[in-house]
């Protein structure tokens, strides 16, 4: 009996022990002569408090939370991407992360995980990590991003040669020194300032006017009305 308690006994203190480490306290610091009536609560990661959930003097139980902290030690990106530009995306992709302050900085990133199953509002959320860690963004902060797709060739031209007029675009062609034409043309893509144009122009033959297009069709206008 007395073996079987000594054993017993053992278990539980070796349990003791365990706890004591999992608080930051080391067990040998524990005698008679070295208990203390409060101790120091020791995160396990390094961070800053985002939110404290308790008070001097409240009574806790060993499953409340005290306190909600918040590493920046490897922060990643969140993103939100809708149903029909999933089959374009794969996990290693380049992004180029950026603000609604400060568009013109960019954050590059790749894509580490991508979510499996599609939410009520048709997208999925993919997840990203940054290049290089960067102190400056802070959790919660919205973001926009560019994702590099497969590359394809494409006619395109500056987004000021295009002109809209009862919902349709347009595009200004010069037939003579001051001749010009308005044709109607069928757009694809935009993005950095240029957007393609996929029919309605000989992109290779045709002058095609690429500043002030407005300024043609409000002359155009005008001569109409008069």
């Amino acid at each position: 009996m007395a073996s079987a308690d000594y054993s017993s006994q053992q278990v539980l203190v070796n349990a003791l022990v365990q706890k004591l480490k999992l608080v930051g306290i080391q067990p040998e610091n524990v005698t008679k002569d070295k208990i203390s009536a409060s101790i120091s609560v020791r995160s396990g990661l390094s961070g800053y408090v985002a939110a404290v959930h308790v008070n001097a003097g409240k009574y806790l139980t060993p499953s409340d939370v005290l306190f909600e902290i918040i590493s920046t030690d490897d922060i990643h990106l969140a993103l939100k991407v809708f149903e029909k530009d999933i089959p374009m995306l794969q996990i290693g992709q380049s992004v180029m992360a950026y603000t609604n302050q400060q568009p013109e900085k960019k954050y590059p990133c790749r894509i580490l995980l991508m979510g499996k199953e599609i939410a009520a509002d048709r997208s999925i959320e993919i997840h990203c990590h940054f290049n290089q860690n960067n102190l400056s963004l802070l959790p919660g902060t919205f973001m926009n991003a560019e994702i590099e797709v497969k590359n394809k060739a494409a006619m395109v031209l500056p987004d000021e040669a295009l002109v809209r007029y009862d919902n349709q675009q347009f595009v200004f062609v010069q037939t003579d020194s001051l001749q010009f034409v308005m044709k109607e043309v069928q757009t694809g893509i935009s993005e950095n300032g240029y957007t393609q144009v996929i029919d309605g122009v000989d992109m290779r033959k045709d002058k095609i006017v690429t500043r002030g297009s407005y300024t043609l069709l409000m002359m155009l206008k005008n001569k109409a009305e008069e």
